[in-house]
């Protein structure tokens, strides 16, 4: 029996039952729906044509990785794209960078080890803006909540990566800037903890924050109500001056027909209602992606192509082993899965 049969006797056997696990989860919602007061969570956005200025650095970095018998070579981008915002003009665009090209020894946490690295050096270029440059808004890429919560390894790069987090929020606050997380598609489930703790509730476990805006607001334009993670983040002693911070948190979707982003900053800043209305003033341009713009421009700037990545490899192994033909068989030698014919 071909595959092609299988696949189908598979599909036609399973559909069923998938379709009734899914009306079994909407009865649950329609539940949930029932439970919760929408005005106590969602806020409207009045349609307004205020346009904020100001200078403004938006962060963002790219990674690549290629892993081969005794190391990973990895390439890292970080990008910070600096501009003067005059009303609905941008002007004086600068961009500022940083690249890292390296190799790691190979263990079960390499991944994780180059993100790291990608973090911290997109904390190093937005301090670097920051020291050169003074702007008045940091925006990154990502969540300060999930930054400050990343999962801890025990290797330098987790060192490294902290130790800058912190000199970060601290340059932030010494220097009144305003520094802000904008998560672009956010899977988390922290205001479904919020509102399950506030409304003595369990939310089926498919269910994200996004999810359950969606039931709530559908294709509308709003903010959330701002609530506070329950985890803070507390520096350690031994890698600089102790710092305590908790992120309050938000969700916008600043166009119908866009998914919510999720905005945190940290708690001493007093003008997040600001910080929002300045979000959905830079998320003007698209109506279906509902994203600042600039923070597309620099995530485009960071990206590491494929075909980036696998050249730099190939010449960097080439170059190695001209030097020392024993290295490329012992340590650089390509896996066999890479070696696989392709068809």
């Amino acid at each position: 029996m071909g595959y092609f049969t299988i696949w189908l006797e598979k599909y036609n056997s399973c559909r069923d039952g998938i379709l009734k696990d899914l009306n079994a989860y909407k009865k649950q919602i329609d539940e949930i729906r029932d439970r919760i007061s929408k005005e106590e969570i969602i806020l409207p956005l009045p349609e307004s044509g205020r346009q904020y200025s100001g200078r403004m650095c938006f962060v963002d970095g790219g990674e690549g990785l290629r892993e081969l018998m005794g190391a990973a070579i990895y390439f890292i981008k970080a990008s910070a794209l600096l501009l003067d915002k005059k009303g609905p003009r941008y002007i004086n665009e600068k961009f500022t960078r940083d690249i890292d090209i390296n190799i790691l020894d190979y263990d079960g946490h390499v991944k994780d080890r180059v993100e790291l690295l990608r973090g911290a050096m997109e904390f190093d270029v937005a301090m670097k803006c920051i020291e050169e440059n003074k702007p008045e808004y940091i925006f990154l890429d990502g969540s300060l909540y999930v930054n400050s919560r990343i999962k801890p390894i025990e290797c330098d790069e987790h060192t490294i990566y902290r130790k800058k987090f912190v000199r970060l929020l601290k340059l932030c606050k010494k220097e009144d800037i305003h520094l802000v997380g904008v998560s672009e598609d956010s899977k988390s489930k922290l205001l479904a903890n919020y509102m399950g703790m506030r409304c003595n509730m369990k939310f089926p476990k498919f269910m994200t924050d996004s999810s359950i805006l969606r039931m709530l607001a559908g294709n509308t334009r709003y903010r959330t109500i701002e609530f506070i993670p329950q985890s803070r983040f507390e520096s350690n002693g031994r890698l600089s001056s102790n710092l305590i911070a908790s992120f309050p948190t938000a969700y916008i979707q600043p166009t119908p027909l866009s998914n919510p982003l999720r905005v945190d900053v940290p708690d001493w800043e007093h003008e997040f209602d600001k910080i929002i209305d300045v979000i959905i003033d830079l998320s003007k341009g698209s109506r279906h992606y509902g994203y600042p713009l600039p923070l597309y421009m620099v995530h485009l700037d960071a990206k590491v192509e494929s075909k980036q990545a696998d050249w730099s490899t190939k010449q960097l192994i080439h170059h190695i082993s001209s030097g020392d033909p024993t290295l490329r068989e012992t340590i650089l030698n390509k896996k066999r899965r890479d070696l696989r014919p392709k068809l």
